[in-house]
């Protein structure tokens, strides 16, 4: 058997392919399913264990669902859940351990999607009710609801289709990152957290937070919402349609499509929108920024930089589609069936890495 791979760029440390099933028979090639690729360096390894979810029939994964991962003792703090594509939600958990948590992304096929980035189109949707002792983890490339307990600290959310709720407070949460993400309502209201930060992020739904401190919300785009948010630094961000309320916080180096930011500090409102991003059908691709963007480098400096205004606009711009940071099977091609006297056969596959 003949494999062709397209990309220069192919790791010896690629743990598992996730392919639920392989085979080779006489005459015929069989491939039931491809999930998605899963990278693990060697010296992870040693550290950690990778564990393969997949609610498919037949799926040769670890677990079927994430409780199941919850519930085992040999699931323990500092392992990575590889959340596989699914036409199917998985069934809902409370998420008790540091883990790290995996998806294939989202908006992979669809009016609104991006097609070609994942060979499986299907995405991995979950809600999760994250506790106290899951404080340290990281989620990326989930289609996810996060339902937020009080006390759960030093939490990554990157590459995420994510809608935020409070679960059950009494204790503030600190050290919050949502990074890359669409953010698909931030229903926290008077929750209380100590240093969040909201980067490169497209804000959708409805937007309430009024009992943080330290806020950091920059380079983001809020499409059409009703927001209301206090003691934030907003800086960097495309504010389209919608109604704000800014209560003790700074706003600076933002453009709007209305009459809503205040006035001065390089905040500029009443700009068209058609001389700002480029026409796109993609619900996330219709942000890029037209070459001749008004907010094309109009941003705060970062680091002696000035960036371009919105989610594509620093050094660790937005994904499309929230393609996780590991390397990803694309398409695939193989040949519906081999002579019976053939001794190989063509395989293609073709992969990129998403750093």
């Amino acid at each position: 058997m003949q494999v062709v791979h397209r990309h220069p760029w192919f790791p010896f440390s690629l743990y598992s392919f996730a392919f639920q099933k392989l085979s080779v028979m006489k005459g015929k090639f069989t491939f039931r399913h491809v999930g998605m690729v899963m990278l693990l360096l060697s010296s992870q390894l040693v550290q950690a264990k990778v564990w393969r979810i997949n609610n498919n029939a037949g799926s040769a994964a670890n677990f079927a669902q994430i409780p199941d991962a919850m519930g085992n003792p040999s699931v323990v703090a500092g392992d990575t859940l590889y959340l596989e594509g699914s036409a199917t939600i998985y069934t809902g958990a409370n998420f008790t351990k540091k883990l790290v948590v995996i998806g294939p992304g989202y908006l992979l096929s669809g009016n609104d999607g991006n097609p070609g980035l994942q060979y499986n189109p299907n995405s991995a949707t979950v809600t999760l009710y994250i506790d106290s002792t899951a404080s340290g983890s990281k989620f990326f490339g989930l289609t996810l609801t996060a339902n937020m307990h009080g006390g759960a600290d030093d939490l990554l959310f990157e590459r995420c289709l994510v809608g935020f709720n409070s679960w059950s407070s009494g204790r503030s949460m600190n050290n919050i990152k949502v990074n890359k993400c669409i953010v698909n309502g931030f229903r926290i209201g008077t929750y209380a957290t100590e240093n969040l930060e909201i980067t490169n992020c497209i804000i959708e739904n409805s937007f309430s937070y009024t009992s943080g401190n330290n806020i950091l919300f920059r380079n983001n785009i809020v499409n059409g919402i009703t927001m209301t948010i206090a003691n934030a630094y907003i800086t960097n961000t495309i504010f389209y349609g919608g109604a704000f309320t800014f209560s003790t916080c700074t706003v600076k180096h933002n453009i709007s499509t209305g009459n809503t930011l205040p006035a001065g500090n390089n905040n500029r409102n009443n700009i068209a929108a058609v001389t700002i991003f480029v026409t796109s059908l993609s619900r996330d691709g219709k942000w890029v920024l037209l070459p001749t963007s008004p907010a094309r480098g109009t941003g705060e400096p970062i680091n002696g930089i000035t960036p371009d205004l919105g989610i594509f606009g620093t050094d660790d711009p937005y994904r499309i589609s929230g393609i996780p940071p590991v390397p990803t099977v694309y398409e695939l091609t193989v040949p519906s069936s081999v002579p019976a006297t053939a001794s190989n056969m063509t395989i293609t596959v073709s992969t990129r890495s998403n750093n």
